[in-house]
């Protein structure tokens, strides 16, 4: 299996969702376990999977060998540790061939996190969607750059969060609040278009005379 930092340039993060994968990185391993000897392992088993509101997430599941490829089953069922996408960005990682350990504890909780987090299909179809690719937020694929347009008005760049497909049509929901009175505000629901310059370049916008109520 190939190694690779988070930080990589030809990094994608659809490499990495709803995946079980090794982060280097006995630190988090020693402040979530209470284990101090680094000895018995340097790094520590993951899943991988998108929280709306937190971006790129990992269960961490166990301690592990790196090298080895070895689980040291050294956690608590009861217990939960999720690390964020920006804790380990500079940290290295292999994604491991299959989404089972065949150790029921760590399997269940496996299952559980697919319940939970990976329930909307709009979602999931969004971020397959590589024409989003270039707008996105690093470590939030969910979270677009786009441009809000009014007549009468500058031209502003906001993050919008995707959230749903209807009629063909894609929609987010405002996470900045515009300086300019465009009539629309943070947390509203709009239309996002996908528009291409004379000169090729993609860009997306919304036109402020369609506004969804929120």
């Amino acid at each position: 299996m190939k190694k690779k930092k988070f930080s990589d340039k030809d990094f994608n993060f659809r490499e990495i969702i709803n995946k079980l994968l090794v982060i280097k990185n006995a630190e988090i391993g020693e402040s979530s376990s209470g284990i101090k000897n680094k000895e018995n392992y340097d790094s520590i088993l993951c899943y991988c999977y998108v929280d709306e509101e937190a971006g790129i997430s990992f269960e961490h599941l166990a301690g592990y060998f790196f090298e080895k490829d070895e689980i040291l089953n050294n956690l608590k069922n009861d217990v939960i540790y999720k690390i964020r996408f920006g804790a380990v960005i500079n940290d290295e990682f292999k994604v491991l061939n299959n989404n089972t350990t065949g150790i029921l504890e760590i399997d269940n909780k496996i299952k559980n996190i697919d319940e939970w987090y990976d329930k909307n299909e709009d979602s999931k179809k969004l971020r397959k969607d590589e024409i989003f690719d270039p707008f996105r937020y690093i470590g939030f694929p969910d979270d677009v750059i786009i441009y809000l347009m009014k007549d009468g008005l500058n031209t502003e760049k906001l993050y919008v969060k995707l959230i749903r497909i209807e009629g063909g049509k894609v929609f987010g929901k405002l996470l900045n609040e515009p300086h300019q009175d465009f009539g629309v505000h943070i947390d509203d629901e709009i239309e996002i278009d996908i528009v291409k310059s004379n000169q090729g370049e993609i860009y997306l916008i919304h036109h402020c005379k369609k506004i969804i109520i929120k």
